[in-house]
C-alpha cells in the first residue's frame, strides 16, 4: 500500500474509496488517450488517498463532506508540507491554517456548526 505516511495505522476499510466506473462508448480510445486517462485516474486516486491520510493523521476523519470540500485546498497544503514539497512562512497562510483548525475542532465537537464553519472558511472568488 502506497500511502502518504507509512508510519500511520491507516486502514482503507475505514474510509470510503472513490469508485469510478469506466463509461462504455461506441468510440475506442487511442493508445495515448487510454494511457492519459489511466494516468489521470491514478493521480486522482493518489490525491484522494493523500487527503484521507492527512485527515486520519490529524484526527479529522469524522468531518462532514461539505466542510472537507470547502477546505480541500488547505488539506492539500498540509499534504504538500508533510511530503516536504512546500513550506510557507507567510503570516497569512499561518492565519488561514489557524482559522481552519479552529473551525474544524468546533465542528468535530458540535456538528451543528457545519454551516457556520463553511460560511466562515469559504474563499470568495474575485
Amino acid at each position: 500500500m502506497n500511502t502518504l505516511l507509512s508510519s500511520t495505522s491507516f486502514s482503507p476499510e475505514a474510509h470510503s474509496s472513490i469508485q469510478i466506473s469506466p463509461q462504455t462508448s461506441q468510440q475506442t480510445l487511442a493508445p495515448w488517450e487510454a494511457l492519459e486517462a489511466e494516468r489521470l485516474l491514478h493521480s486522482a486516486h493518489q490525491t484522494h488517498q493523500d487527503m484521507m491520510d492527512v485527515l486520519d493523521v490529524l484526527g479529522w476523519h469524522g468531518l462532514p463532506t461539505g466542510l472537507i470540500a470547502t477546505i480541500q485546498e488547505d488539506i492539500m497544503g498540509f499534504v504538500e508540507e508533510l511530503k516536504g514539497q512546500f513550506k510557507s512562512a507567510c503570516p497569512f497562510v499561518a492565519l488561514r491554517r489557524e482559522r481552519v483548525t479552529f473551525w474544524v475542532e468546533q465542528v468535530l465537537q458540535d456538528p451543528s456548526l457545519e454551516a457556520e464553519a463553511i460560511q466562515a472558511l469559504h474563499v470568495k472568488g474575485l
